[in-house]
């Protein structure tokens, strides 16, 4: 793969699992990466505070900021792999780990997910859902139910 392409996915995988539970995970990967096998804790410093600035944005402020980080973390990508062509496979993988399946964001009361959801209620819960967006629903005829 060429590197500037590797280090596009990487800065967008990296801002969009800012906002992950796994969030801290992901983090200390990152950091290991640049710095080669120890957490480096000037790049762990800045992506918290990236992530803090993302977190605090306002909504209509989401996606700017999101593009924003996202050239800033390719560029610092690029450099890495410029002067570590080597890491490119790691880095790689790592953007594979998030399983990124495009853009996905969630703000305040909401939840954005990449792939599959299911809302399940149990034991006397309920469980609601409202969706803004495009919906698929299938299959369209009876069928045995899967699990």
């Amino acid at each position: 793969m060429v590197l500037a392409a590797v280090a596009v996915t990487a800065g967008n995988a990296l801002v969009q699992a800012m906002v992950t539970d796994g969030w801290q995970g992901v983090k200390r990967k990152f950091a290991a990466l640049f710095g080669h096998g120890a957490p480096d804790s000037g790049v762990e410093s800045q992506l918290d505070a990236d992530r803090h600035e993302l977190m605090a944005a306002e909504p209509d402020e989401i996606a700017q900021r999101q593009a924003a980080l996202a050239g800033r973390w390719a560029t610092r990508f690029a450099d890495l792999l410029k002067a570590h062509p080597e890491v490119e496979s790691e880095l790689a993988g790592l953007v594979n780990e998030l399983h990124v399946a495009g853009p996905v964001s969630a703000t305040e009361h909401s939840v954005a997910v990449g792939g599959d959801m299911n809302i399940v209620a149990g034991q006397g819960s309920v469980a609601a859902a409202v969706i803004h967006g495009d919906v698929t629903v299938g299959p369209t005829r009876p069928g045995r139910a899967s699990s």
